[in-house]
């Protein structure tokens, strides 16, 4: 029951996923193995009038038909089954892109985005590769009912002997289809965890060259790792081709039985002798095509579960869902923080750190700065600000007007933000109609290298500096033209002199442009720049004027 229930799994996904007709499917494999079974006793019958020396020209008419629907089923199935293979990976991919668009980022930090990562390459191309096996394995298995129908038709003793050993390979494989599945399962997991630390390894590459004990200890750390994994993924597909093997061997005993066995209970066998060997080998080949398509639908369904439970995860979520009055006032005149807080998780018996309750106001044509020391919640006050996370109590006014979760995502449209740990699109995305003289405008001004050019929505070149990436981040944000900008401690990397620049010049320009302007920031030496000052310190907010 429940193999029949995993085995389900591919099924589940390619019907939902890929709008292929599974029944139509079998219905065309149907009649594509009743042609190929036909076009064998075509061949039966024609060899055994040619020993009779006759010539029988009626069925060799029949033969070229026959052989053309054949082809014609064969290559209709292929087609369908091809596309909807595509069609069912960029579903599941566009899937979930939708649904982690929907979800919050700490739920997205917890998931992790290597998982997601895993999920749209590793599993979907293990899936795909298994769903193109699923329409020849259709066809092998209806060639294979027809077959053992025309054995008996042929001899009743070979029909029932091909009966009694498909049951048998059916009900092994049955056997132990849970013990493969479960095995396979846990290589998967072991390659996932092995490809996450070697995901971690080329991220902190430049820590790694600075240290020689490091990259000994996390290289030492990815061999056992890899060597495990290889270790467990060994004996699984050892397990599996030694079922595989049984299973082969059983073939062939089958085919020996048929050939050795059967004339010594069978005294009319020898009449149809040859007809019966030629099907018994037609039989052996689609048993042993089936076979051997078994092992990559196996791992195409533990990918299949694994889609399934992550979308399952996912769906489980409280979502973000827009309504139809999620429109929010465009022209921003004040946002007000009133009593908002926020608790983190924490392991079981410690304190969990709360960040406020916090009221505040920022008002447009206003600057100011924020500072605090590490961990005091500067960062995340800025998430709920901004709309990426929601408080545990508490509420923001938009122009006095309170921002509902139906409005989440209209709200965060009013930002340009840049946090310490921004990313840096090279193409400016979602932005269509901006000029490129104003882009270059802003490269010239910003102090860039020559080579880096604006064409086509793209920049030339993001091989910079963190402080020059951060300066392109910066002429994003304003082309974006948001009533808000956020600069979560945008000065840091920048060079004495730019940053003199950036506060006595960009910082008042983003003023006059009647913006809302908050930057997290420790330069106390430009803090007269700001409208006002405020200061976090254990998840508490003060003014610092």
């Amino acid at each position: 029951m429940r193999s029949a229930r995993q085995a389900s799994e591919l099924i589940k996904l390619v019907q939902e996923y890929s709008g292929l007709s599974l029944g139509r499917i079998i219905y065309v494999a149907g009649l594509a193995g009743l042609c190929s079974t036909a076009l064998i006793a075509l061949v039966n019958y024609s060899a055994a009038q040619v020993a009779a020396q006759d010539t029988p020209l009626w069925a060799f008419a029949l033969f070229i038909p026959l052989l053309i629907s054949y082809t014609v089923l064969v290559r209709i199935n292929n087609k369908e089954s091809m596309t909807a293979t595509q069609i069912l990976i960029h579903r599941i991919r566009m899937r979930v892109m939708g649904e982690v668009l929907k979800t919050d980022l700490l739920t997205l930090q917890k998931i992790g985005p290597p998982h997601i990562m895993t999920i749209l390459s590793r599993d979907t191309l293990t899936i795909s590769q298994g769903a193109t096996m699923f329409v020849p394995t259709c066809q092998a298995m209806s060639m294979l009912v027809f077959a053992v129908g025309y054995l008996f038709y042929l001899s009743f003793a070979a029909g029932l002997i091909t009966l009694v050993f498909g049951c048998a390979i059916l009900v092994y494989f049955a056997g132990n289809f849970t013990a493969m599945h479960d095995k396979l399962e846990d290589a998967w997991m072991e390659e996932g965890q092995a490809n996450s630390q070697i995901s971690d390894f080329l991220t902190g590459f430049k820590e790694i060259k600075m240290n020689s004990a490091r990259a000994f200890d996390i290289s030492s750390d990815i061999i056992n790792s890899s060597r495990h994994v290889a270790d467990v993924k060994a004996r699984t597909f050892i397990y599996l081709s030694n079922g595989f093997a049984s299973i082969q061997v059983m073939i062939y005993a089958f085919v020996g039985v048929a050939i050795f066995v059967i004339p010594v209970i069978s005294s009319e066998f020898y009449k149809s002798v040859v007809a019966v060997s030629t099907t018994v080998l037609f039989i052996a080949g689609s048993l042993t095509g089936i076979i051997s398509s078994l092992p990559l639908l196996s791992q195409a369904n533990t990918a299949a579960e694994e889609v399934n439970r992550f979308m399952a995860q996912l769906e489980a979520i409280k979502k973000e869902i827009p309504a139809a009055d999620d429109f929010v006032d465009q022209v921003v005149e004040r946002i007000s923080v009133e009593n908002v807080s926020y608790r983190f998780e924490s392991k079981p018996g410690a304190t969990p750190f709360v960040l406020g309750p916090i009221s505040c106001d920022f008002e447009a044509g206003k600057v100011y700065f924020v500072r605090g020391g590490n961990g005091s919640g500067k960062t995340s006050f800025i998430r709920i600000l901004t709309g990426l996370i929601a408080p545990d109590s508490g509420r923001i006014l938009l122009n006095g007007v309170e921002v509902n979760s139906a409005q989440s995502q209209a709200y965060r449209d009013l930002f340009s933000t840049i946090f310490s740990d921004f990313h840096l699109f090279k193409k400016l995305y979602g932005m269509y109609d901006t000029p490129d003289e104003e882009v270059d405008k802003w490269l010239k001004k910003l102090e860039l290298p020559e080579r880096v050019t604006f064409q086509s929505r793209s920049f030339s070149d993001l091989n910079l500096s963190t402080g020059q990436k951060k300066r392109i981040a910066l002429i994003v944000s304003i082309l974006e033209k948001r009533p808000i900008i956020i600069l979560d401690e945008w000065a840091s990397d920048q060079d004495p002199e730019f940053r003199k620049f950036f506060y006595e010049k960009i910082i008042p320009e983003l003023r006059a442009m009647n913006k809302i302007v908050i930057a997290i920031t420790h330069d106390d030496h430009y803090f007269h720049e700001a409208d006002h000052l405020l200061f976090i310190q254990n998840g508490k907010l003060r003014a610092f004027d």
